[in-house]
């Protein structure tokens, strides 16, 4: 691409974005298929998404990769660690010739060539970075910096809207007890994701997760105590997944996780931290364990019927192991 197609291949993306992107307000959607045409137009090897998590301001989440990054999905990243991070703390567009030179760059960023990070910045505050990314050293000229620096500014302000509309959907889809998404907003997520994944070919996962012993709570302690517990399981579950996961109460003591653009093996690594948590029950907390069940798209199933099902014989079969 010479530098003068690329003026023309900056307004070809503007101009989408603002004739198709500013109307999607699904926020994975929104990611898709920016991230696509991204690459496509502008010629970057890779490309890269990751924005603020809004119930934890110190952690990135890369919700879209693609090219030689497409592993990235996903990744979670702590406050200070990597060049998506350091484009945020500078608040300029930083370029950085050789990835492997650079001593801001995390595990994650260690990959042979050049790239380039620019923060997203809203109407008020910055929600995450742009990357782009290409396998040569050094591969990135004046004109590609200009070219992604306003494609950042226009697009940061289409993901704030659709992370917005994500907020309010879930907001009005609460379970009342928990304040994490009742089974009626999570089943026309899983229907939305299964619809998405058939598109991309990218894989997500659920989890069926269930209180051991619950029963015994509520007929020892009461409904009250009972009511606490499951108060607590839920925060826990939150805290203990990403921004982008989807929390929620399935029915009773169970509750179900959706796993956005994650295989199984990462998602059963998401749901083991919470292998055991501390609930108030009597006068004192005490421990309770969980036990869960984990399907993925495609291998498990390609239904939301099958896909549940096989996290629940899951999750059954784990709970009658001794």
């Amino acid at each position: 691409m010479t530098a003068g197609q690329r003026p023309d291949r900056a307004l070809a993306f503007l101009a989408r974005l603002g004739s198709e992107f500013t109307a999607v307000l699904d926020l994975r959607d929104l990611v898709t298929r920016a991230l696509a045409s991204l690459r496509v137009i502008a010629g970057f090897d890779s490309c890269a998404i990751a924005l603020i998590d809004p119930g934890n301001p110190d952690v990135l989440c890369i919700v879209g990769a693609t090219g030689f990054r497409a592993g990235l999905r996903g990744e979670v990243l702590p406050r200070g660690q990597g060049l998506h991070w350091a484009a945020i703390e500078v608040g300029v567009p930083l370029y950085v010739p050789d990835a492997r030179e650079d001593p801001r760059a995390g595990a994650r960023d260690d990959h042979p060539g050049s790239a380039l990070y620019v923060p997203l910045v809203g109407r008020t505050e910055v929600i995450g970075a742009l990357s782009a990314h290409r396998e040569a050293v050094g591969a990135f000229t004046d004109e590609d910096r200009e070219l992604f620096a306003v494609v950042a500014t226009h697009l940061a302000r289409a993901l704030e809207v659709a992370v917005l509309h994500e907020r309010l959907r879930e907001m009005a889809a609460t379970d009342a007890l928990t304040a994490v998404a009742n089974r009626r907003f999570f089943l026309e997520r899983l229907e939305a994701e299964l619809s998405r994944s058939h598109r991309t070919g990218h894989p997500f996962s659920i989890g069926l997760v269930d209180l051991d012993g619950f029963k015994m709570v509520n007929d020892k302690y009461g409904h009250v105590t009972g009511d606490a517990v499951l108060v607590r399981v839920a925060q826990t579950l939150r805290r203990n997944t990403r921004g982008y996961d989807l929390v929620a109460r399935y029915g009773g003591d169970e509750f179900i996780l959706l796993f956005p653009e994650t295989p199984r093996e990462k998602a059963e690594k998401i749901v083991r931290r919470f292998r055991t948590v501390t609930v108030p029950i009597g006068p004192q907390d005490r421990p309770l364990t969980l036990s869960w069940g984990i399907a993925s798209w495609p291998l498990d199933g390609k239904t939301a019927e099958a896909l549940v099902g096989a996290a629940d014989a899951r999750l059954y079969a784990m709970k009658r192991r001794p």
